[in-house]
């Protein structure tokens, strides 16, 4: 039997069911965005001073050298590492063999000059034939190496590679291009500067080095000198003293504590066993984060707990933005930084509340910060800026609202990194550009809140502000058709909008969504117009011939018809909400009263002159509620005074809270005292009263 009665409790708690769904199922999609690598507890810096108690080594561990003590030693090996030529046998047959071939004909066409010029050069011929080969060869084979842009020391040691032989030479055993063109001029003239230039020409063609740089085979060996070089400097044994507390944190101990670091994240996230344990952990207080939000809806915002659509949004924007905070550490192209993190805050603040967008958003930046370097910095820079998004972005009734934001967003952003760089760092020097640009793009890539709300609305069906001041726009389609088939209708809603927005305007709330509440609160009257005394210009009223329940029938109607209407025109539900219960559940006091009084004997079905409801459920409708039924009757007074109006206005709000007509709003008696005040206030000044002074 109690089985029975569970299954048959919880067949009737689908609505709960499905809420329990949405929470499980976010919960385990953020856990599965969250890094799975063991966490290092202590945060530490530089130049501060160590906190907490005295540390000592959990295990042993290697001393990390630095990013710059290996880029030094890299480019120390880089520079000194020896470098691979390769000697070419080949080169000097092929010059020896051009050299004697050309030989002849070069001499050929000088013999036309001068005589005595060609008598020299005929000796220089035989010179050249009988003593330069062996010489040449000579430079050949010691080697002509080729010159290289880094002009090197002379005692440079290199490994040259001969006939698959490899012998470690130095620079000076070879010869350069220049030094044999050199040595060749002072076999033929006895000084090294050549006498005729047209011989130097001649010979360099045929001087070329033979011996060179072997880029491939050197590369190669530098990468194993570099892949040689140790990682670590020294080690810390287990139970070692590493730092206590009090101490400053010098570049030593910094480096330390930073490879303990590394070290502990790198074991934690190898062990099975310390893997599960994390993913625990983070089940804990993923679930503790979402349920306080939901505890947050429950107790404040009940209307959106209840809705199940609302919730799915509100959990799947937390679940996006976490998702591409871990897309973008994973990929680690760009800086987590630049990801727009302001954009989840203000869509939450157009589609609910301010309250909820701030509880939101820091709830999010939380849990984001398991995921990002430098937690406290993170959390810090994004709660500042989204409390900045929030604050600066009361409304979204102006597309320049949105610039506005985005500019204090910025200045924000850079003031807190600022700050923090300069309180933790001590130097103005630590301040990267790059980092104040990563959160400049961030700031600029808010202003896609605009298309993603336009987007939210049309996959979830909400209505936001900039949806909203479309519809208060009066050359709407459906307001011009107002307008034009019930202009006293028309006329009286703006002036229910005017009253309605100032009051809210003073307790607090949606002005945007009364103002177009109270327009739209009256359009079923469109198609019987002629039956609302705002409607009727000719003295002629239809009600004369019809009885006093079907007159209060028709009028009843217009809350059905105006549903009906909006449907059609694809009014959002928040409109259709003021439409609904702009006259609650109270009588239409006029055709009652006039049939009590006409038939005082009769049976009466007071059913029949009650509005259907529901009654205002909000402090918007509430007020539209309160403003339709004053502004309609300030309409009947045959005197227009101050007192007048005071008792007008007393008497209809008076009587609304003894029917009971705010029992469900979320109104207080201070609210509705204030509410009062504005609307006299109000009506005298419409109605052009004028106070009397003493004489």
């Amino acid at each position: 039997m109690p089985a029975r009665n569970i299954l048959y409790y919880l067949s009737n708690q689908h609505n709960l069911i499905v809420k329990l769904m949405i929470f499980s199922i976010s919960v385990g999609l953020i856990v599965y965005f969250l890094p799975k690598e063991g966490r290092f507890r202590y945060e530490f810096s530089q130049g501060k001073v160590w906190n907490h108690e005295d540390f000592k080594a959990p295990f042993s561990f290697a001393i990390q050298k630095s990013d710059d003590e290996l880029l030094q030693e890299t480019q120390l090996v880089e520079r000194n590492s020896r470098k691979y030529f390769k000697f070419e046998n080949q080169v000097m047959y092929e010059k020896q063999r051009d050299l004697q071939a050309d030989l002849d004909s070069f001499l050929l066409t000088l013999n036309g000059t001068d005589p005595q010029a060609a008598n020299m050069r005929g000796k220089l011929r035989e010179l050249i034939l009988n003593k330069l080969p062996d010489k040449i060869e000579a430079f050949y084979d010691q080697g002509i190496i080729q010159n290289l842009v880094d002009n090197p020391s002379p005692n440079q040691l290199l490994i040259e590679q001969r006939n698959e032989v490899l012998s470690e030479k130095s620079y000076a055993d070879f010869f350069t291009k220049e030094q044999v063109l050199d040595l060749l001029s002072v076999q033929l003239y006895g000084t090294p500067n050549w006498k005729d230039q047209e011989f130097k020409l001649f010979f360099e063609r045929f001087i070329t080095p033979n011996v060179f740089y072997d880029d491939a085979r050197t590369a190669v060996s530098v990468r194993q000198a570099i892949t040689a070089i140790a990682p670590a400097r020294g080690m810390v044994a287990d139970g070692d003293l590493i730092i206590r507390k009090g101490e400053m944190i010098t570049p030593e101990k910094f480096r330390i504590l930073s490879s303990l670091k590394n070290e502990y994240q790198a074991q934690l996230g190898a062990l099975r066993v310390s893997r599960e344990w994390i993913i625990a952990g983070q089940l804990l207080i993923v679930t503790l984060l979402l349920g306080m939000l939901l505890v947050f809806l429950i107790l404040l915002r009940k209307d959106l707990f209840e809705d199940s659509i609302k919730l799915s949004l509100l959990f799947s924007l937390v679940i996006v933005a976490v998702g591409i905070s871990s897309l973008i550490m994973n990929l680690n192209v760009v800086s987590v930084y630049v990801l727009p993190f302001c954009i989840l805050p203000i869509i939450i603040r157009a589609f609910f509340d301010t309250r909820l967008a701030l509880f939101a958003h820091i709830l999010t930046i939380l849990i984001i910060a398991f995921l990002v370097p430098n937690p406290f910095e993170f959390t810090l820079v994004q709660v500042l800026g989204g409390m900045a998004s929030i604050f600066s972005i009361v409304n979204l009734r102006k597309r320049s609202r949105l610039f506005f934001t985005i500019t204090i967003l910025l200045s924000v952003y850079v003031i807190c990194y600022s700050g923090i760089t300069l309180f933790i760092e001590g130097n103005a020097q630590a301040i990267r550009l790059q980092q104040i640009g990563w959160l400049a793009a961030s700031a600029s890539l808010t202003l896609f809140s605009y298309p993603l709300i336009y987007l939210l609305e049309k996959v979830f069906g909400f209505t936001s502000d900039v949806s909203l001041l479309e519809l208060s726009d009066t050359n709407n389609p459906l307001l011009r058709e107002l307008a034009l088939k019930a202009p006293g209708t028309f006329q009286h809603s703006l002036q229910v909008a005017n009253l309605a927005e100032a009051a809210i305007s003073r307790i607090g709330g949606n002005t945007l969504l009364v103002r177009t509440g109270a327009l739209y609160h009256d359009i079923g009257k469109m198609g019987l117009a002629r039956y609302f005394i705002e409607n009727q210009n000719t003295g002629v009223n239809p009600h004369d011939e019809l009885g006093f329940d079907e007159s209060a029938r028709l009028i009843i109607s217009h809350v059905k018809q105006g549903l009906q209407l909006g449907r059609k025109y694809n009014l959002p539900d928040k409109v259709l909400d003021f439409i609904r219960t702009h006259h609650g559940t109270s009588r239409v006091q006029y055709f009652y009263r006039s049939f009590l009084k006409s038939y005082p004997n009769a049976d009466i079905d007071e059913a029949a002159f009650r509005y259907p409801g529901p009654i205002p459920f909000s402090r918007e409708t509430a007020v539209v509620m309160m403003a339709d039924a004053v502004e309609a009757t300030s309409r009947s007074l045959k005197e227009i005074s101050s007192e007048k109006i005071d008792e007008l206005v007393e008497n209809i709000i008076n009587k609304q809270i003894a029917d009971n007509q705010f029992i469900n709003a979320d109104i207080t008696f201070k609210d509705i005292t204030a509410i009062k005040k504005i609307f006299k206030r109000m009506l005298m000044n419409i109605y052009h009263v004028r106070l009397e002074y003493p004489k």
